[in-house]
């Protein structure tokens, strides 16, 4: 099983540093709008946690189509996927930021910290075997 495992990151690395890269990039907008929602504009963690969500799926959209993947794909057969996919990854993040927060008593920032990072595995594999998949 671990040669397996290590198998598969040996030949998706350029693909999983190209996926890290945009992660980076979407987290800082998803990151920064729940500080800023929650913080600044006094919005409820999970409402803001919800738009933020939104604003990082969507920048993620578009430079994983267009640089991690470059995908030909069609954005009307594409984009249903995609989204289907992130609306399944924004109910596990606001469940688990909901039960680390609520239960937990963790900083809303820290139950986000825990749930992207799960987040994170979903959106790879559900993006590069169905939304982006090569042919």
């Amino acid at each position: 099983m671990v040669k397996a495992v290590w198998r598969y990151i040996v030949n998706n690395i350029y693909f999983l540093i190209k996926y890290g890269t945009v992660g980076l990039i979407s987290g800082v907008f998803d990151f920064g709008a729940l500080f800023i929602l929650t913080d600044w504009a006094h919005l409820y963690y999970l409402v803001s946690a919800t738009i933020a969500f939104i604003l990082g799926g969507s920048t993620n959209y578009w430079l994983n189509k267009h640089w991690t993947f470059k995908s030909n794909g069609q954005h009307r057969k594409q984009l249903p996927i995609f989204f289907t996919l992130a609306t399944i990854g924004l109910i596990i993040n606001n469940y688990i930021l909901y039960v680390s927060v609520e239960h937990f008593n963790f900083h809303y920032l820290w139950g986000k910290v825990l749930a992207a990072g799960i987040v994170l595995f979903w959106n790879f594999f559900g993006n590069k075997y169905l939304t982006f998949r090569v042919k």
